[in-house]
């Protein structure tokens, strides 16, 4: 096989660590979230999956549920776009572990309604707060301009979800 140079190109248009000319990939909204995602996914078990043994679906459902009091796991499986056998799963984890309630409703005996407990709101406070500055540590390289615009824009996909 014959050896070829690598074509020479921007920076701004190679994969962040091997240095590879990213060429169509760059305008693929998927690909630059996945490279994104591998900085967040890091940050997320640096400061909270692995200190407070809680993983990113766990750590959503316990805030979901600390803002949206007497949640039900339709509602909370609506929200993630996951399937209710999954959220059952989950929740049963958090239960186990002390984090959430689940009381039947009163008006459909089929429903239950989920709530942090003590110790839940205080391990999802604890999370927010370190993944919060784990954020502001990540973006300290945008403007509080472009912060604010690329989580807009991002909620924004995220609301047109089918």
């Amino acid at each position: 096989m014959k050896h070829v140079e690598p074509t020479t190109t921007s920076k701004d248009s190679q994969t962040p660590r091997a240095r590879l000319d990213e060429g169509a990939l760059r305008q693929l909204l998927g690909y630059q979230l996945a490279q994104a995602s591998i900085v967040t996914n890091s940050a997320f078990s640096h400061e909270t999956g692995k200190p407070l043994a809680l993983g990113q679906v766990e750590f959503t459902l316990l805030y979901l549920i600390k803002q949206n009091t007497s949640v039900t796991a339709s509602r909370l499986a609506r929200a993630l776009a996951v399937s209710m056998p999954a959220i059952t799963v989950w929740m049963a984890k958090l239960e186990q572990r002390g984090l959430v309630s689940r009381q039947r409703s009163a008006t459909d005996k089929r429903s239950q309604h989920f709530g942090v407990t003590d110790e839940g709101a205080a391990l999802v406070t604890r999370a927010m707060t370190a993944l919060l500055e784990a954020d502001a540590r990540l973006l300290a390289h945008l403007s509080q301009a472009e912060r604010a615009m690329l989580l807009e824009l991002l909620h924004k996909v995220a609301l047109h979800r089918p």
